[in-house]
Formats: structure tokens, sequence, C-alpha cells
């Protein structure tokens, strides 16, 4: 059911190779271009903040799946999963170099992740770590010439803290990520993405 509803929208949008827009978060448009003079906000965080804080940023990478060397349909979907693990961890995290080692490319669903989660970091913010569940992770037979994976997932509710002190909750959601992959010098990587829920 899921898949079908994805279907023709996310299908035009492979087609095309547009650059992905994301769904989940990213850094605070408005941030770019503020002062640099403002006062550290560490210094206001509550406790439980500095936890939700130090944890984010101390969450460990997910492991690096055998199968991205492996040239087939089950190497490329693992990289898929693993690329949707590493989404999220490089937001929470603040490091960049194993989503980098990945998806290399600089369109946005690459290049921008990067520059929103580098961005959100230096001014102070986190985001929390987001638990996500694979529900379903296939290669879509409707793109004969590439190697496009859907990942359909459950993703629990968490917050993205700004450095000004404001915050947005993401609510839980049943969601999907469009994976486009190419495999090159012994190893599967992300040429471009999409993402959005199904909610």
């Amino acid at each position: 059911q899921g898949a079908a509803n994805a279907g023709s929208g996310k299908a035009a949008v492979a087609t095309a190779h547009a650059n992905a827009a994301t769904a989940t978060p990213k850094a605070n448009s408005t941030a770019t271009g503020t002062p640099s003079g403002k006062a550290s906000p560490t210094a206001t965080l509550s406790p439980e903040l500095e936890a939700s804080r130090k944890q984010a940023r101390s969450k460990q990478p997910p492991p690096k799946p055998e199968l991205i060397t492996v040239n087939n349909d089950d190497g490329a979907i693992a990289t898929a999963k693993y690329w949707v693990q590493l989404y999220h961890y490089t937001y929470s995290s603040g490091k960049t170099s194993e989503y980098k080692s990945v998806c290399p490319g600089d369109n946005f669903g690459c290049a921008g992740i990067i520059k929103g989660a580098i961005e959100n970091h230096s001014e102070g913010g986190w985001v929390e770590p987001a638990n996500i569940r694979f529900t379903e992770a296939y290669r879509r037979d409707d793109f004969p010439n590439s190697m496009v994976v859907q990942i359909n997932y459950k993703q629990d509710g968490f917050n993205q803290y700004y450095g000004d002190g404001s915050s947005k909750y993401y609510k839980p959601e049943n969601r999907w990520a469009l994976v486009e992959l190419s495999y090159r010098n012994n190893q599967w990587i992300v040429i471009r993405q999409k993402n959005g829920s199904f909610d």
C-alpha cells in the first residue's frame, strides 16, 4: 500500500533526476548571515538539554554494511539502508565524513545535507537521535536503466534544537526514501535521493 502511494510522483522525480528536497531536519535557513558575535548558547542550556546535546554529538556512526562492495541488488539495497541511517547520524552528530564517503556529489541531497548539519552544529544546535525501523526495501523495477532503491521506514518523534534557543519537534512518521545508486571503485555510492512522508 505504501509503495503504491509513493508511486508516480516519486517516479517522476527520479526520472527527471531532480535535486532532492528533504522533509526531515535541516538547518535553520534564517541562520545564514547572522552576526557571529552572539552569546554562546552553551551557558543557557539546562542540564537536560546539555545532556541531550552531548548524547547527539557523541552518537556513533552506523556500521558500514559488508554488502556495500557487492555489485548486485542486495548490495545496493544494503547501501541505501545505510544511507538512511547516515542521514540521521549526520544531523545528530554533526560529523560528515561517513556521509561524504557514501554520498560524495555536489547536489543538494549530498552536499546540502552536509552543509545543513555543519551549520546547525556550528551555531550551537543539534538534532536528537531519531529511532528508525525499516519496514520494506526493494529495487524499483520501473527504472530499468538505473539502480533505484525504495526504502520504507518508521521514524519515531524527535526534536531539533537551534543555536538561538528555539527548537522544532518532528512527529513520528511513516517515511520513504528513494535512493539512486551507482557502483564505482568497488563500492556503491549514492548519486541522488529524495525522501518524504506517507502520512
